[in-house]
């Protein structure tokens, strides 16, 4: 009767887990965070690769990103003029496309996927 009791319980823990996971945002594939950084603005793609490092997470599904810069060298010499806050969430069409800029929490409405961020109602 107790291995009985173990096994649902260990059941329903790989059940909850993997929903959990379900819905976990990922690390991009290389051919991805190409597209992804070729469809952020020019100005972003020029700035200094050692003023800056590029977070990207994927939404589970693929089709949401968001790319958050990272600024390395901030208060020093030449990073200083480059350095800003806000992110970009991308979506997927057929290519990748700016769906929102700002360092605020996006809309609801736009139907980003919580795993990438929570939405302002």
């Amino acid at each position: 009767m107790v291995a009985r009791g173990w096994i649902v319980f260990v059941l329903a823990l790989a059940v909850l887990l993997s929903a959990g996971a379900a819905q976990a945002k990922r690390s991009p594939r290389f051919a991805e965070r190409e597209a992804i950084t070729a469809a952020l603005p020019a100005y972003f793609r020029s700035e200094p690769v050692g003023c800056v490092w590029l977070d990207i997470s994927v939404s589970n599904n693929g089709k949401y990103a968001i790319a958050n810069p990272v600024y390395l060298n901030a208060v020093h010499g030449l990073c200083v003029r480059y350095a800003a806050n806000g992110f970009w969430i991308l979506k997927k069409t057929t290519r990748w496309k700016i769906v929102y800029t700002g360092s605020e929490r996006p809309k609801c409405s736009l139907g980003i996927p919580r795993d990438l961020t929570p939405c302002l109602r």
